[in-house]
């Protein structure tokens, strides 16, 4: 017998004598420890039996993560790094950071599809033409946008970044002056980690193009939580020092309360929100957001109802088109100014396919996609049954 495996034995000998101590009770174990020093022929036989058993496992055991840790095989068993440090070589962080269902008809890239979702609500409110400029404001025009749930500030940079053209009247240059798309760009968001990346990005660089652009931590789903900063910005007033407000007179104020893919998240429901947009800050409605199919089986309640709870999404908020009409009804809006607009076949499938598709190409670089791939096979499970319906929804005051 080695002497390697001898000691090999002893350690994993010792190993177990104290693993057992616990067990045995302390006093016992000193006992059990004098009398084994007291005969080491009972430690000799007891390592080289150690030895022989273990050590080859052991020794297969280390191999292995050695391999976890440092190096893979490829399909003809040769060590080689593949495509493992394909992290190493990940920008962080990244270049964009959006996260939206995404509008899928003409692209297969996630940023621009989901710049392409806020496009399709900007053009449904008609903010944007056909050719995804700004068009329907004069130059007397003041336009402000409330940005529920604005994520880590892609589309407020977006938003903020976008210009128009003004031609004055009688003046036929094309080189007309460039004015930014909004005058006033509020954002609220409930996560704090996203309100600091996005201050940070907006704020940097955004912000340079003379929009006037504040950014809030808060829950929009509950208007009655709101700072008096968050309130004064949203309505565009101001208090003087006997607490009355004062409103700035403008020529003319147009008012929108953006939501891009996030209502359906509102605790305990959409209603507050309604109302205070209708009634509180004047403004318009312009949205994405889940709906719920007129037929649904029993079974699909239930798995939604199961959805819904690991998604952190209130079931009661899976409402039918028109139970989601008589909500906007309810808080003020005029049945004939509310547009919803279903889009289904160019979110779902297309969200589920880009999720597939990079899940593969992650594992290709020892990276994996997570939680969304779960999520990935929700929106393939959408697609395919049509439960839920993913709509834009616009209700002008």
């Amino acid at each position: 017998m080695s002497g390697s495996k001898w000691l090999a034995g002893l350690v994993v000998a010792a190993c177990f004598a104290i693993s057992i101590s616990p067990v045995v009770g302390m006093n016992t174990f000193d006992r059990m420890l004098q009398d084994g020093m007291s005969n080491l022929v009972y430690v000799y036989i007891a390592g080289c039996i150690s030895g022989v058993v273990l050590v080859p496992y052991l020794t297969h055991a280390l191999k292995r993560l050695a391999g976890y840790l440092f190096l893979s095989k490829d399909e003809g068993g040769h060590d080689l790094y593949r495509l493992d440090h394909g992290i190493l070589n990940v920008e962080m962080p990244p270049a964009s950071m959006w996260m939206n269902m995404g509008f899928w008809e003409q692209t297969a890239s996630f940023p621009a599809a989901c710049r392409g979702l806020l496009d399709e609500v900007l053009m449904a409110a008609g903010l944007l033409g056909p050719d995804r400029m700004p068009v329907g404001q004069s130059e007397t025009t003041r336009l402000r946008v409330i940005d529920l749930g604005f994520g880590c500030g892609d589309q407020s940079i977006y938003l903020t970044q976008l210009a128009r053209k003004i031609r004055q009247p009688g003046d036929g240059a094309t080189d007309s002056p460039t004015h930014y798309f909004l005058d006033s760009y509020v954002g609220l968001t409930i996560v704090p980690s996203q309100f600091r990346f996005a201050n940070e990005r907006l704020y940097s660089s955004s912000n340079k193009n003379g929009s006037r652009v504040k950014l809030f931590c808060a829950d929009a789903a509950k208007p009655w939580t709101w700072t008096k900063d968050i309130h004064e910005a949203a309505t565009n007033t101001s208090t003087k020092g006997d607490g009355a407000d004062v409103t700035p007179t403008t020529s003319n104020q147009a008012t929108w309360v953006l939501a891009l893919d996030a209502l359906y998240h509102f605790t305990p429901s959409r209603e507050p929100i309604f109302r205070h947009t209708f009634r509180e800050l004047n403004a318009s409605i312009m949205a994405f957001d889940l709906l719920l199919s007129d037929t649904l089986s029993i079974w699909d309640l239930l798995l939604l109802r199961l959805v819904s709870f690991f998604a952190a999404t209130p079931f009661s908020n899976f409402l039918t088109i028109a139970e989601y009409r008589n909500q906007l009804l309810a808080a003020g809006y005029d049945r004939n100014k509310v547009e919803i607009r279903d889009i289904s076949d160019q979110v779902f499938a297309g969200m589920a396919s880009f999720i597939e598709r990079r899940d593969g190409e992650l594992k290709n670089t020892g990276m994996t996609i997570g939680r969304y791939k779960a999520a990935g096979k929700v929106f393939k499970w959408w697609a395919r049954s049509g439960i839920v319906r993913g709509c834009i929804i616009v209700a002008r005051r």
